[in-house]
């Protein structure tokens, strides 16, 4: 199952900590998990399937079929709002960081 979470997660294309974020772990509980030194929970699971509606269940859980359970307008339009958030995330993580070189500089 954790190759199919790294499927998901590069499919989602957010950074680990991105992921973690969305599914309401913190991001060392998702490394230790990702590390097969925790199970993976039900809460995880359910949240990756809640979150990542166009994912197979199926494929999920058992690794029979595709990934995906169709490749339709709906499930693009998932992927599109899922890049769109991080951009978001992105677009603040960088307007942080000029905040603090503005303070940097001004010491």
């Amino acid at each position: 199952m954790i190759n199919r979470i790294k499927a998901v997660l590069s499919y989602s294309n957010m950074t680990e900590t991105q992921f973690a974020k969305k599914l309401g772990v913190t991001q060392s509980s998702f490394n230790r998990m990702m590390r097969g030194a925790t199970e993976i929970s039900y809460k995880i699971i359910k949240a990756i399937l809640t979150e990542f509606g166009g994912i197979s269940a199926e494929w999920f859980m058992r690794g029979v079929g595709t990934m995906l359970t169709e490749d339709n307008e709906e499930t693009q339009e998932r992927r599109l709002n899922n890049l769109i958030d991080v951009i978001s995330m992105q677009q603040e993580t960088i307007r942080n960081l000029q905040e603090k070189i503005k303070q940097l500089q001004q010491i």
